[in-house]
C-alpha cells in the first residue's frame, strides 16, 4: 500500500518499529527524531540566529552615514551563457521562451539553424566572434538564456493536483558546479521543482547553470526563507520528508513507500542542519565499503543525488 498522509492506513515504519500512528499530521506532537539513535550533531550552520549587527547607522542624510548595500531581489531574471549544441537544443525543445540569442562558428551555424529550425525557434544564428591566441577556448555552439528562480506562491501553485510526487531540498550546497549537477540529473529523473534556502546556499550563477546544461528547462529553482518553514509546509500538503545522512536506513528499504516524497541532502561539509534534520520523518542512507576503514565514508553530494533519485524516481511526477 502506498503511503498517504492523513489515510486510512499508514505504511509499516522501515525501520520494523511499531507501526505509524494513523491520524492526520498535526493531531499529536511530532517525536524529535526519526532517524535513527545516533546522537545528534552540534549545528553546524543552517539556521542558527543570525549575529546581531554591532554597526549602529547614523540619521538619514547625516555626514558619514552608513548605508546598508542594496540587496538583489533572488526571485528576478537573470542572463547567462549554456554551451554546447545538445544544451542549445534542451532550452529549444523544453522552454524556447528562455533563449534570448544563440551563436555559432561558421562551421556550426548549420547545426545551429537546423536545432531551432526543429523546435520553431525563430532567432538568427549569429556569428561567434574570433577568440585572440591565448583566450579561454570557448563551444562552437551556445546560447544566451534568461532564467528566474520560483517564489514560494509560484511554486506551491505548481503542487496542484499532484497525486504523487519528488521534490529535492538542498540544505545549504555551497559549490556551483554540485548544484548545476544536481539540478542536471533531477530533471534526467523527471523531477521538475528543487527547493534551496535563500542564504548561505549557492542559486544561479553561471557556473552552476553551464554544468547544468539544459537542466534548467525542465526543472525549477525555488528559493524559500526558511528551508525547515518550507520542510513543515510541504508536510502539511501530505509530503513525507526523507533526509540522507550516514547513520540512515539503507536507501532501498524506503523504495516504493511513499507516494509523495521530499529528498533533502545536506552540505558537502557537514550534511543537514541539526533544525533540517528534525524536520525528517526518516533519514536514509547509501551503504558503502567505508565501515571499518575499508573503503572511503562518503560520496560527492551530486553522485549521491543521482543514486537517491534513481530508485525514488517512479514517484516523481509524469
Amino acid at each position: 500500500h502506498h503511503g498517504k498522509r492523513g489515510g486510512p492506513h499508514r505504511p509499516e515504519h522501515p525501520r520494523g518499529d511499531a507501526p505509524r500512528p494513523t491520524q492526520p499530521r498535526g493531531d499529536a506532537p511530532r517525536p524529535k527524531h526519526q532517524g535513527g539513535d545516533a546522537p545528534r550533531a552540534k549545528h553546524q550552520g543552517g539556521d542558527a540566529p543570525r549575529a546581531k549587527h554591532h554597526h549602529r547607522a547614523d540619521a538619514a542624510g547625516a555626514p558619514g552615514a552608513r548605508r546598508a548595500p542594496e540587496r538583489k531581489d533572488p526571485h528576478s531574471q537573470q542572463d547567462f551563457f549554456v554551451d554546447g549544441i545538445a544544451a542549445v537544443a534542451e532550452y529549444a525543445r523544453f522552454k524556447p521562451s528562455a533563449i534570448l540569442s544563440v551563436e555559432a562558428t561558421a562551421a556550426h551555424k548549420a547545426s545551429a539553424e537546423k536545432v531551432l529550425r526543429e523546435h520553431a525557434v525563430e532567432l538568427p544564428v549569429l556569428e561567434l566572434p574570433k577568440r585572440d591566441a591565448g583566450e579561454h577556448e570557448f563551444a562552437p555552439v551556445r546560447a544566451r538564456v534568461r532564467i528566474a528562480m520560483l517564489d514560494v506562491a509560484a511554486f506551491e501553485k505548481r503542487l496542484e493536483n499532484r497525486a504523487t510526487d519528488l521534490i529535492l531540498a538542498l540544505d545549504h550546497i555551497t559549490d556551483p558546479r554540485n548544484l548545476g549537477a544536481i539540478v542536471r540529473t533531477a530533471a534526467f529523473f523527471g523531477v521538475k521543482d528543487v527547493v534551496a534556502p535563500e542564504r548561505r546556499q549557492v542559486l544561479l550563477t553561471q557556473s552552476s547553470v553551464a554544468t547544468a546544461q539544459g537542466g534548467f528547462a525542465l526543472t525549477e529553482l525555488t528559493c524559500v526563507v526558511n528551508l525547515s518553514r518550507a520542510l513543515d509546509e510541504l508536510k502539511e500538503r501530505g509530503y513525507w520528508i526523507v533526509g540522507t545522512a550516514m547513520d540512515g536506513l539503507p536507501y532501498e528499504k524506503i523504495v516504493g513507500k511513499y507516494e509523495k516524497v521530499v529528498l533533502v541532502l545536506g552540505s558537502e561539509d557537514t550534511g543537514m542542519a541539526q533544525k533540517v534534520r528534525e524536520r525528517c520523518d526518516l533519514l536514509c542512507s547509501i551503504p558503502g565499503k567505508g565501515a571499518g576503514g575499508r573503503g572511503l565514508e562518503s560520496l560527492n553530494v551530486s553522485v549521491a543525488a543521482g543514486i537517491f533519485l534513481s530508485a525514488l524516481a517512479p514517484v516523481a511526477p509524469v
